[in-house]
């Protein structure tokens, strides 16, 4: 372990959170009330230069870097949801649910920059809210139907609370609203009694939002307008032999509508909000399960997921020191990188997992047993632009546990190693500065026990 600055990496929250739920039961219905309250306050810091040092220092590295960077980001926030539904008894030839949401946050952001920028804190406001119907109608013994609407209103803003000489009229204010109709319609086939196929088509979008970060780094915030979503699936569910195997598979298609995405760093240590013009995707999934004996448990799942950015126009910044691959444009004396084409930043390709559990009965209700999981991730991109060093290629990761456990789930002791093979995965990048990465916890060694009552 090795520090630079960023004082350690200090990071500490607290939070209090409170839910209460009521259902009462209705002659004809069920009546279900959720709310929930939370406040968390807390900050997190980092030395984000990739390194120790700077160029014009005595000793500097590893690579190049310009200048050292240390920042910290703190929060205190409020939130509030409630929501109120009435739903029938399941079961019958129709089943529908009524219900009303309510979100409200308020919270605020102060960065720090320890030598620049100086301190500024801004202040989010968020207050949405929702109404919403679903029905479901068993047309046949083989066929059901679903439909839902939602109507959204979402409103955000946006201002300076300090320093105060930052914040001016129209200067650092902003303003965000929408109100849209979000659909699904879906069918469920059962084709036989361990088998059946299902599709669904569904349109949705996301609320417009506000960036306002960079206001510490003397940019203004930025915004992204709602994002609108249509998408398509079809699939199957089966359980085979007995029941002892369960195979699930779905293919999809999407496209968005002003896809909403984060241009974080390029020129300066900025994250600002960008809408291209469309995006799509597309890909399959399956996954399984093997009861190849009462005592031996498998599964596996696998997917891919095509995407692509699709804005002839879209330019955005790119890193200080990396290799950029896209086709660049000068735009006001900055190069940037025209990006479409591009897949999503940090959507793998390609993704499988697989897990392995096996029982040894012992005892009166007890078992030894050993467990196993491994991911895959295959290609990914960190950021809207490509590089020849910003991304990531055929991930695995694994972990074993090994231990004692009550059939009843009362009781389980355990050792365990998670990353056992002490893979270096990268998972992301800092790309403002030097080429800066940050990768996956070491092998770690550990024990572990629960208890229920």
């Amino acid at each position: 372990m090795f520090y630079d600055a960023g004082a350690g990496n200090q990071a500490q929250y607290e939070a209090d959170i409170a839910t209460i739920r009521v259902d009462y039961d209705a002659d004809f219905a069920t009546v279900t009330s959720i709310t929930s309250w939370a406040n968390s306050e807390g900050s997190s810091r980092g030395d984000i230069d990739g390194g120790f040092g700077a160029a014009f220092l005595p000793v500097s590295g590893p690579g190049f870097i310009p200048f050292p960077s240390d920042t910290q980001d703190s929060i205190e926030l409020d939130q509030f949801t409630h929501e109120v539904r009435l739903a029938s008894d399941t079961g019958g030839t129709l089943d529908w649910q009524v219900g009303m949401f309510v979100f409200e946050s308020d919270f605020n952001v102060t960065t720090v920059g320890f030598d620049f920028p100086p301190s500024v804190t801004v202040r989010h406001t968020n207050d949405s809210w929702a109404v919403f119907g679903q029905l479901s109608a068993q047309v046949t013994d083989v066929l059901k139907l679903t439909g839902g609407l939602r109507w959204t209103d979402d409103e955000k803003q946006f201002g300076v609370t300090s320093p105060s000489f930052i914040s001016g009229p129209g200067l650092q204010f902003r303003e965000v609203e929408d109100s849209r109709l979000s659909w699904d319609l879906a069918a469920f086939l059962d084709v036989s009694d361990d088998a059946s196929v299902f599709a669904r088509v569904a349109n949705g979008f996301r609320a417009p939002t506000i960036q306002g970060r960079d206001v510490a780094f003397g940019a203004p915030p930025s915004i992204a307008l709602s994002e609108k979503i249509t998408s398509y699936e079809v699939g199957f569910k089966s359980e085979l032999a007995d029941r002892r195997v369960r195979l699930n598979g779905a293919v999809y298609y999407y496209t968005i509508e002003d896809p909403q995405f984060s241009a974080v760093g390029g020129a300066g240590n900025l994250v600002q909000l960008v809408n291209a013009e469309k995006g799509r995707g597309l890909g399959f999934e399956l996954d399984s399960a093997f009861q190849v004996t009462p005592d031996f448990l498998i599964t596996a799942g696998l997917s891919w997921n095509d995407t692509k950015i699709q804005d002839e126009n879209l330019a955005v910044g790119i890193c200080a020191q990396c290799t950029v691959i896209d086709p660049t444009v000068v735009l006001s004396g900055t190069t940037r990188a025209l990006v479409d084409g591009n897949p999503f930043p940090n959507a793998p390709e390609w993704i499988a997992d697989v897990t392995a559990r096996y029982g040894f009965p012992i005892g009166n209700g007890g078992e030894i047993f050993a467990f196993t999981d491994w991911a895959y991730q295959g290609a990914t991109n960190f950021f809207l632009y490509e590089s020849e060093e910003f991304n990531a290629n055929n991930q695995i990761e694994g972990g074993l546990r090994v231990g004692y456990a009550r059939t009843d789930g009362s009781l389980e002791v355990a050792a365990f190693v998670r990353n056992i093979t002490d893979a270096d995965n990268v998972k992301g990048g800092i790309d403002f500065n030097n080429n800066t990465g940050f990768v996956n916890d070491p092998r770690v060694f550990g024990v572990s026990a629960r208890v229920r009552y």
